[in-house]
């Protein structure tokens, strides 16, 4: 399952990432958080960078949750400094 939810976080069409984005939790869920955490961690991150204001919305959205399952390091080196940029 994680090949394909790598393959769809990266896909051209904002509303695909949009979708992963919006389903985080959902996914994170199924999957378990330890392996959302080694897998999904870097495209959580890439969400909050995404150049479409619908897929970074999503993602905020979900960060009070997947905020959770982020180790602190995660946190204050790459998510913080995004969401000042925000």
């Amino acid at each position: 399952m994680i090949p394909y939810i790598k393959k769809f976080a990266v896909d051209k069409s904002w509303r695909i990432r949009y979708l992963v984005a919006d389903k985080l939790m959902d996914i994170t869920k199924e999957i378990g958080e330890d392996v959302a955490r080694e897998h999904l961690s870097s495209y959580y991150i890439q969400f909050l960078e995404d150049t479409e204001s619908e897929v970074r919305t999503a993602a905020i959205r979900r960060l009070s949750d997947f905020g959770k399952i982020l180790d602190a390091e995660t946190l204050i080196k790459s998510v913080i400094p995004l969401l000042k940029k925000l």
